[in-house]
């Protein structure tokens, strides 16, 4: 039977915790799936662990070997992506822990979208449980502790804030065409997904749990990336700029890659839409305030937007 999934897992000096990680995949109650790893030039056991896993699994592993060093967590996700052959992919973190079901559930949620929408490509994503490194349950749905809007799914909110977590989603082949190779200009490689599925294929959030997520000092995970740096509460916050504007250049160079690549297959309201946004690294004052609330630019609360505006 041919592998219906390929469950791509980046590795990175993540020898503390991939042992549970894979024991969770192995204990899935679908099984038609592949795991394809690569290792971005770990100096702890992961190696080791990899070799162990797949001594016992070997019809189900697979370790990419290309030589091409440590490339950071996108330019690994790229590769994983460039040699999978399967009709769904799946991305997977290190250091998490799936629920049994993850991989039924998410199968099944996307089938069914396919049958309304058989020639799109389409990205799914779910909620999770953020846990610390000794797996204790921090929060039993991040969707609500960071008041993330499943409903704010449109490009333009996405370039501002990304909503999917890049743990708990699966996209199908056709998306996968479609959004690789991803440019090195993207801030992660979720972002980049998601902006791309909104514009052109499908984005869709499957309201369930299926996923514990460790945090811990080493993630490379958005619970620890600038973007949840930026979003802290405090008046120093409010006050220093600095954060904002080198995000911003960042989210900008995102857009102006996402520009360049599908500009020829977008319309022209979301060309301009892009175009705009690209434009608030250039301006200022009044001018950039103009262009955020006349796209609606916004992040997932008032208060996040509010602060925004105010800073823009």
């Amino acid at each position: 039977m041919p592998v219906e999934v390929d469950i791509i897992l980046a590795t990175y000096n993540g020898g503390k915790y991939l042992d549970e990680q894979l024991e969770s995949i192995f204990e899935q109650d679908f099984h038609n799936y592949r795991i394809l790893i690569r290792d971005d030039g770990s100096t702890d056991g992961t190696l080791d662990i990899l070799s162990k896993w797949k001594g016992l699994n070997p019809q189900k592993i697979e370790i990419i070997e290309d030589g091409l060093g440590n490339l950071g967590p996108t330019g690994n996700f790229n590769q994983l992506m460039s040699v999978s052959t399967a009709p769904y992919i799946c991305f997977c973190d290190q250091d998490d822990k799936w629920l049994p079901n993850k991989l039924s559930s998410q199968i099944t949620f996307i089938q069914s979208l396919e049958e309304k929408h058989p020639h799109t490509g389409l990205m799914i994503f779910s909620d999770l449980i953020m846990c610390d490194d000794e797996m204790n349950v921090i929060c039993p749905s991040l969707i609500e502790k960071d008041r993330l809007n499943t409903k704010a799914l449109g490009a333009h909110q996405l370039l501002m804030q990304n909503v999917p977590y890049g743990c708990t989603t699966l996209i199908n082949r056709k998306l996968l065409a479609i959004v690789s190779p991803i440019d090195s200009r993207a801030l992660l490689h979720d972002h980049w997904i998601a902006v791309v599925a909104s514009l052109l294929g499908g984005l869709h959030y499957q309201d369930e749990v299926l996923i514990y997520h460790r945090i811990h000092e080493n993630n490379a995970s958005r619970a620890e990336s600038e973007h949840r740096k930026e979003s802290k509460k405090d008046l120093k916050s409010i006050i220093n700029n600095d954060n904002f504007h080198n995000y911003l250049t960042k989210q900008v160079y995102q857009a102006e890659a996402i520009l360049e690549k599908y500009e020829q297959h977008l319309t022209d309201s979301q060309q301009n839409m892009l175009k705009d946004f690209i434009l608030l690294k250039s301006t200022s004052g009044f001018k950039r305030k103009w262009i955020i609330v006349k796209n609606k630019f916004f992040k997932n609360t008032i208060y996040n937007t509010f602060k925004l505006i105010i800073r823009a």
